[in-house]
């Protein structure tokens, strides 16, 4: 039997709520600290001209005269649309904890995002092996673990960073994101050989250990300085740990496989992916509906 509520109780409780006297980067340090993200270096920029000022007396149209500048200043749109959407996260968490005034909504809900031209980057499956090969021999080897995680799942840095081994299945070739970016828990899948790299790399695993854990219990290694030093070595500066996010997508359609089915692997918005990707869809399908009039021809 279930306990008895008082829902009046609760809806007073809630009512005399005080809030958090939180600067903006009081709260998106403690954001940091929480999630396990490095959002101070993402906003470093707002957090050195406005990071001492309350962060619930920001309004809508003071964040939007903070992007302009930063877009008359020669900033990406995409830079500052990543800005706003790390803001919004962190305000966002903060609703979620209680930490922000009664009734408080974020700033950056009704601000709208500056148009971007659409990242495609091609990556060769001889650069992947590559990848993979240079990955493992740095210093720290479950670098190379990561790396090879990151081509697998297609998964974003974060859901991966995150994990702790009692959300990994190495019999299984699984790793369970319980939260993620669009707010539904899903299943990462990766190869054999992974599944037997992790082994050999860990073999004494804690269940409530993190896969990554830096110096600082609980908290993860970065690997940005790694990844630097690991895409100038194969040639390929230019690519970003999210492009091999990008490239799983592009193989994903190219094999045949729905933007539907594709959105779900990747844990992706299905209206950003055909955005991105809708014409590798469209020449998958065209093949599979050549491949069937062969049927009967």
């Amino acid at each position: 039997m279930r306990p008895k509520i008082d829902l009046a109780a609760a809806v007073a409780a809630a009512s005399t709520h005080t809030p958090a006297r939180l600067t903006l980067a009081e709260l998106v340090r403690a954001f940091n600290v929480a999630k396990n993200e490095c959002y101070d270096w993402r906003l470093k920029k707002w957090l050195e001209s406005l990071g001492h000022l309350c962060a619930w007396e920001f309004s809508s149209e003071q964040i939007e005269i903070a992007a302009e500048a930063l877009i008359s200043a020669g900033y990406k749109a995409a830079t500052v649309n990543r800005d706003l959407s790390a803001l919004g996260t962190c305000y966002k968490w903060a609703r979620q904890q209680r930490l922000c005034p009664k009734g408080f909504k974020s700033p950056t809900i009704s601000i709208r995002r500056y148009d971007e031209g659409i990242r495609r980057v091609e990556i060769s499956a001889d650069e992947i092996t590559r990848l993979r090969a240079r990955s493992l021999a740095f210093s720290d080897r479950r670098f190379g673990a990561f790396v090879h995680l990151l081509i697998d799942t297609g998964a974003r840095k974060g859901e991966l960073l995150e994990r702790t081994w009692s959300q990994v299945d190495l019999g299984r070739g699984e790793i369970l994101v319980p939260t993620t970016k669009t707010d539904v828990p899903r299943v990462l899948h990766f190869r054999p050989e992974t599944a037997q790299l992790l082994q050999r790399i860990y073999p004494h695993r804690r269940a409530e250990q993190l896969l990554f854990e830096g110096r600082v219990p609980g908290l993860s290694v970065d690997y940005r300085a790694s990844w630097r030093n690991l895409v100038s070595e194969i040639g390929r500066k230019d690519l970003h740990m999210h492009d091999i996010r990008h490239a799983a997508a592009a193989n994903l359609l190219r094999a045949g496989v729905t933007l539907g089915v594709a959105a779900q692997v990747l844990g992706h918005d299905p209206a950003v992916l055909a955005r991105r990707y809708g014409h590798l869809e469209t020449a998958a399908l065209r093949a599979a509906q050549e491949q069937a009039w062969k049927q009967v021809a």
